[in-house]
């Protein structure tokens, strides 16, 4: 017995571990991740895939490495595998839902291999005994920190945003910030005034502000008038007179809310007892529209409500996963609802002929029901086409357009997704050309409406498959779209479909100060940048940090101050006039 453990501790001494390969595939595998960086593409989908696929890939060849060429003793090879086999697999089913740990994994996978292999050579010189055994408590270690960890959702471009378990989730988080005082009266105006934001992206829906302009100092940033937590969410605020309304989740209550816009005090909410969360956040996603003293809503799970605005009382409501014999989709009901001619049409996206529902403003019955559209998270949009009214409403099986009154479908323009739903909204330039996008290989398309008597027909002018907005809507300037192309801002030439410039991969969203000619973004990390709306390239005139946290919410404009929100906070700021 002595003998033999002699000769093991005699070749534990002399082994000599072949670590030259492990060595070029870390390296390949930092030459991947920065090629990616700095020479990938801006598409959403494609750079949450060069997160996963360098660590993939480099598991792969060090696994291969590590069984057969690494020159480990036998035992330890084997022994080495099913330890590092079964660090992975409880990582992975150590987060709810267990697919959340593939994306855990994505990040934590780095660390573990390159870690191994950097463990390996600063202690070239040191015997296998030891050696493994210091290898053995980096994995551990490096296992108990990333056991520590909580995927609670993903950014826009996919990648999946960490936090300590000991740290509140958004449910909890929401479920702190239930405090609300409200039973108040809203005081509203008898008519809107032009500096009123009464519906999703504005009163045209186009995230567009005419008739304001005000100074951008980068030393210093508008004034903050009020900061208050709220409800988790990605609904958008609407200001009509001296109040705001929104949609936000509030532990097991789906809410829609009022607030004073001068001070961010609760005056009323109306309550329902729904939750969706999903990967991308917990809460309602669409804005409310108001109208002659209402407000229309559709919530996460499906319930369309018509509201009292002075008191948040409901007048009317609708289910639609009855109304359009449907399940929630995926990401649950994301489309802001529109109010046009007495009617309030939401897109259901349910079968043939029960895609888009109108209900009459006053009573909540049906009005009608059509399109043959396919699924989706876009918002139907009013706009006049050959200078006939119609509504527009962009899915992943491509754009129709609607007669307001009756629900007849007046055109179709098939251009359907291969994968990931469409969710912008289309563009309408001139009456008569509307462009439309999508993420992935679909990219943009300009197409040009034509109506001879009654007949309509639609033809392409022109198709951009590298210009690839995914959520993030844009705006339409003097003949210029400004909008995303994955996470980045990027300006495209609506004539010829060029991408003429692209800048930070900001993500968020943004509206446009016409006459200033600028953008204002609120980056998903709730950065505000001002970024002039020219086709000459991109610059930065201005930028200031606003609220904290994952941001998608639109920002909105009304009565010279600046509101923001996202899934944690709001927030107020003065917009110092010129002059």
């Amino acid at each position: 017995m002595t003998e033999q453990l002699n000769q093991h501790e005699v070749s534990e001494k002399k082994v000599s571990v072949r670590l030259w390969p492990a060595v070029v595939i870390a390296l390949l595998h930092v030459a991947a991740v920065l090629a990616f960086r700095f020479f990938g593409t801006t598409n959403n989908v494609e750079n949450g895939m060069a997160l996963g696929l360098p660590p993939l890939v480099s598991l792969v060849l060090l696994v291969f490495w590590w069984l057969l060429f690494s020159r480990v003793p036998v035992r330890s090879r084997l022994l080495g595998f099913v330890l590092f086999s079964v660090c992975v697999a409880l990582l992975v089913f150590s987060q709810k839902p267990w697919w959340f740990g593939g994306l855990l994994i994505a990040v934590a996978m780095p660390y573990l291999t390159l870690g191994s292999v950097l463990v390996l050579l600063v202690t070239y010189r040191v015997r296998w005994s030891l050696r493994r055994w210091l290898l053995v408590a980096y994995v551990l270690v490096c296992f108990g920190v990333f056991c520590a960890v909580r995927v609670d959702s993903m950014t826009g471009d996919l990648v999946p945003i960490l936090s300590w378990r000991w740290i509140p989730t958004e449910m909890e988080r929401s479920e702190e910030a239930l405090a609300f005082e409200d039973g108040g009266v809203a005081t509203l105006p008898p008519a809107l005034n032009a500096d009123d934001w009464p519906d999703f992206r504005g009163a045209q829906r186009d995230g567009r502000l005419e008739g304001t302009r005000f100074i951008i100092d980068d030393s210093a940033p508008p004034k903050e008038l009020w900061r208050r937590k709220i409800g988790a969410g990605w609904s958008s605020f609407i200001a009509v007179g001296d109040y705001l309304f929104t949609q936000e989740q509030r532990g097991e209550e789906e809410l829609v809310t009022c607030y004073e816009a001068a001070t961010g005090e609760p005056v009323w909410k109306n309550s329902l007892k729904a939750i969706f969360d999903d990967s991308m956040g917990l809460g309602p996603r669409a804005t409310p529209a108001y109208s002659e003293a209402k407000l229309y809503t559709q919530g996460c799970t499906g319930i369309v409500q018509c509201l009292d605005a002075a008191t948040g009382e409901t007048s009317w409501q609708r289910d639609l996963k009855k109304e359009a014999d449907r399940d929630v989709p995926m990401y649950g009901f994301c489309s802001s609802p529109l109010v046009v001619g007495g009617r309030v049409v939401v897109f259901a996206e349910g079968g043939k002929g029960k895609c888009l529902i109108a209900y009459d403003c006053a009573t909540g019955e049906e009005a009608w029901r059509g399109g043959a559209l396919g699924g989706g998270y876009a918002s139907p949009a009013l706009a006049v086409v050959q200078g006939l009214p119609q509504i527009l409403m962009a899915s992943s099986s491509g754009l129709e357009a609607f007669v307001p009154e009756t629900g007849d479908v007046l055109w179709a323009h098939d251009w359907k997704v291969k994968q990931y739903a469409r969710s912008v909204q289309p563009f309408i330039q001139d009456e008569e050309r509307v462009m439309i996008a999508s993420t992935t290989g679909t990219g943009t398309r300009l197409v040009r409406v034509n109506k001879n008597d009654t007949e309509w027909t639609t033809h392409e002018v022109w198709t951009n498959l590298k210009y690839r907005p995914y959520f993030n809507n844009g705006v339409l300037h003097k003949g210029h779209y400004y909008g995303y192309d994955g996470e980045r801002i990027a300006c495209l030439d609506v004539a010829t479909g060029e991408r003429l410039w692209k800048g930070e991969p900001l993500s968020g969203q943004l509206l446009l100060l016409a006459e200033m000619d600028m953008l204002l973004v609120l980056s998903e990390k709730g950065e505000v940048v001002f970024i002039p709306a020219v086709p000459g390239g991109f610059s930065v005139a201005g930028r200031f940090q606003a609220i904290a946290g994952k941001t998608w919410n639109h920002p909105i404009i009304a009565h010279s101050r600046l509101f923001v929100r996202n899934a944690e906070e709001a927030a107020c700021f003065e917009l110092p006039a010129e002059g």
